[in-house]
């Protein structure tokens, strides 16, 4: 229930920059974007890691039937991530000049007093949501965050529609719905767990020594889960700071703004569909683990793998290939020269597609074996990879903004290099060559195959929108039909992964 709200919720949230991009433009999707890596980021320290640990520990006390203790646990998280939250949203609310100068566009300033608010009520939520989910009980968190996409959509593109062409205006709108939305979630939770949650949970005083215990109790299990976050969203912080400074031409946010809204946007939908499997292979590796299971935990190590790379591998090659054509089928209202840059930056940042994905899904396997530490280790050296690229890829005239993609590219090209070879060498994780490469990878170049025929002798497929959809979906029936006749997954295989056992 929960991945299936969270998969429907991230291709919303992947969908709404399409039109949003149609609405504001380059220069404003630009704005727009670069609130997001600050908000992100600042939203991770005032979360601390914290709602991940509070389900998990109310789950346990629950089990052992010591509601007092969840609910002591409850109240301490609670009252923690209000404090943080407060003061995140007021530090960023009186810092807002400096981080909009600190990116390179001064006009970024009064949307992050905005968006302040939020930093309140997201930590505040999620605390609400951990507690069903500790609960063994998803559907609210499951059902508040797909409401919580569609309130910011309807509210952003009516907003934004309804102000422009005042392009300030518009994004103001955009990043206010933001607000309003996280509100709308903050208001919903709260209800539900007035009317389902409280009275399950006893009241109680969190007494004078027990602040620390409870305390130590909570950040060793929210520490690695903050520290992931938080590298990882560095990644994004170092774009936001980066490509405008360092392009230094007249149209930086502009260009910020087509890499980031429709190209972001386009390598966000495959993402968003192979996160369910880094969430659903968790349980399997986990119980396989504990038991000590090695022969079990192999296979399902090698399916999740497996089903990564069938998920992102033909998306990243369609991306690749179908990149103009796709683009100017969404984004419509850009004019053909920012098509043919954003064009050429998904053409480049594709395969992409495919190490976030595997990355992403290792990050599941070393929570689940007890070593959540070392995908901070391997995300921080990429994201140091990252920055050098970008240093010296993006003030190159010959590169610029392709920069970007580049080191994106090789950023995540390296972290997942590092956590698959310690996987194999320290762990002997070792995924099948021939069912998880070789026949992913023959099918996939099968539909590049079809796709190039189609491009090179039917001009019908790629210069209207109709050729694309039809170019797309067919694509995709010829891929699934050459896994079927490869017969890259077998009955028992497919028994392995944990959502087939549910």
């Amino acid at each position: 229930m929960l991945s299936l709200g969270g998969l429907f919720a991230k291709i919303l949230g992947a969908l709404y920059r399409i039109p949003l991009t149609n609405i504001l433009g380059s220069y404003g999707m630009g704005l727009y974007q670069l609130v997001f890596p600050p908000y992100i980021l600042m939203l991770t320290v005032a979360q601390a890691g914290v709602p991940v640990a509070l389900s998990k520990l109310i789950a346990q006390n629950n089990r052992l039937d010591n509601r007092e203790r969840s609910a002591k646990i409850f109240r301490f998280a609670f009252t923690l991530l209000l404090l943080l939250g407060v003061t995140g949203a007021v530090s960023v609310a009186l810092f807002s000049n400096v981080i909009a100068r600190a990116q390179g566009n001064a006009d970024t300033a009064m949307y992050f007093v905005i968006i302040a608010p939020a930093l309140i009520f997201v930590p505040v939520t999620n605390v609400f949501k951990s507690y069903f989910q500790g609960n063994m009980n998803m559907v609210p968190s499951s059902v508040t965050t797909v409401i919580e996409q569609i309130v910011k959509l309807a509210v952003g593109l009516s907003v934004a529609s309804f102000f422009m062409p005042d392009v300030q205006k518009a994004v103001t709108g955009a990043v206010l719905a933001i607000t309003v939305s996280e509100f709308t979630s903050l208001a919903i939770m709260s209800v539900v767990f007035r009317l389902k949650g409280k009275k399950n949970l006893p009241h109680v005083r969190i007494e004078k020594g027990e602040g620390k215990e409870l305390g130590a109790e909570v950040f060793s299990l929210a520490l690695p889960v903050a520290l992931g976050a938080f590298v990882m969203q560095m990644s994004q912080v170092i774009d936001s700071v980066m490509v405008v400074n360092l392009l230094g031409s007249l149209n930086a946010t502009s260009l910020y703004g087509l890499w980031t809204g429709p190209v972001n946007s386009m390598l966000g939908l495959p993402i968003a569909m192979s996160a369910g499997v880094a969430v659903s292979a968790l349980p399997g590796i986990t119980e396989s683990y504990v038991s000590d299971d090695r022969e079990k935990l192999q296979r399902s190590f090698n399916s999740a793998i497996k089903l990564t790379v069938v998920i992102a591998l033909p998306c990243a090659l369609g991306l690749i290939v179908l990149s103009k054509p796709i683009l100017s089928l969404l984004y419509s209202n850009l004019p053909y020269e920012e098509i043919d840059i954003a064009g050429r930056l998904l053409s480049l940042s594709g395969i992409s597609v495919l190490f976030l994905a595997l990355m992403q899904t290792c990050v599941s396997v070393f929570q689940a074996i007890n070593k959540p530490y070392v995908p901070v280790v391997g995300l921080s050296l990429s994201i140091a990879v990252k920055a050098i690229a970008n240093l010296v890829l993006l003030p190159l005239p010959s590169v610029g903004i392709y920069g970007s993609a580049i080191s994106e590219t090789l950023c995540f090209l390296v972290a997942c290099i590092i956590m698959l070879g310690y996987l194999a060498v320290k762990c002997r994780l070792v995924p099948d060559v021939q069912s998880c490469v070789i026949k992913p990878l023959a099918a996939a170049l099968v539909m590049t195959l079809y796709i190039t025929v189609l491009a090179t002798f039917v001009k019908f497929f790629t210069d209207t929108k109709l050729g694309t959809v039809i170019a797309v979906v067919t694509a995709g029936a010829v891929y699934f039909v050459t896994l079927y006749l490869l017969k890259v997954f077998d009955k028992n295989e497919l028994n392995v992964l944990p959502l087939k056992q549910r």
